[in-house]
């Protein structure tokens, strides 16, 4: 199926400093628990999923460009509240694939060849911090790949035929932003004919020899999966985290 692609004309209202990234907004997935409700367009204090991410990134000058990867279906709603919430820096609104690397994909296509480094970032967590996408993006520019994480509180058990208590303290819980070089990643991605077996754009780069740096990501920066997350959004922004 083609990519659909919309081009908005916008006029910069943030200034970029020198090392500004573009990020890629990935908001095309299937919202399963979420009781059949798109979780992007599901308010929190007012302002839907998906309006808060954007801004997060409009409102900092490490962010160059915002491209949104999105359903078919969705494309007229982001449309609508670009121009609801000022989003200036959203240049490009394409159309998702069968599967996350899939749509990852689409968005790198709607980059100019000539950029560097380049944040990926789910569009249903919406309360990553200005400080956080700073670090992400100056990573971009740095390692050929880098996520944040957060340290496990819990004991974490392998299920199997013999249950095994995994040591915590060598593990991360992986969140986004994600950062990747442009063109390697880009290179990677269109070589994979199955990209459903990758659950994530740093297991994409690992798989082809490259490291990847570990940044220390934030507790507050969490992914709505579930109503409960929902909750759990509101009350953080009320304790302004």
């Amino acid at each position: 199926m083609a990519v659909t692609e919309f081009k908005i004309e916008y006029s910069e209202v943030l200034a970029a400093c020198e090392n500004a990234v573009p990020v890629i907004i990935v908001a095309a997935g299937s919202s399963s628990r979420m009781g059949g409700i798109n979780k992007m367009f599901v308010s929190i204090s007012g302002i839907p999923v998906i309006a808060r991410t954007l801004l997060c990134f409009e409102r900092s000058r490490f962010v160059s460009e915002i491209v949104v990867v999105t359903k078919k279906e969705s494309v007229a709603d982001v449309l609508r509240l670009k121009d609801e919430y000022m989003i200036s820096k959203l240049t490009v609104v394409t159309e998702g694939g069968n599967d996350r690397l899939s749509s990852v994909l689409n968005g790198l296509n709607a980059l100019s060849d000539d950029t560097n480094g380049v944040m990926i970032h789910d569009g249903a967590r919406p309360l990553v911090s200005d400080a956080l996408i700073e670090k992400m993006a100056k990573a971009s520019n740095k390692y050929d790949c880098a996520v944040c994480g957060i340290p496990l509180k819990d004991t974490i058990k392998q299920k199997g035929e013999f249950t095994k208590t995994l040591d915590r303290s060598s593990l991360v819980a992986v969140q986004t932003p994600q950062s990747v070089n442009f063109s390697k990643y880009k290179a990677l991605l269109s070589k994979i004919e199955d990209k459903s077996l990758y659950t994530d754009d740093a297991s994409v780069m690992e798989s082809a020899g490259y490291n990847t740096e570990i940044i220390d990501g934030e507790e507050s920066n969490i992914k709505i999966t579930t109503p409960f997350d929902i909750k759990l959004a509101e009350i953080l922004l009320k304790e302004e985290f």
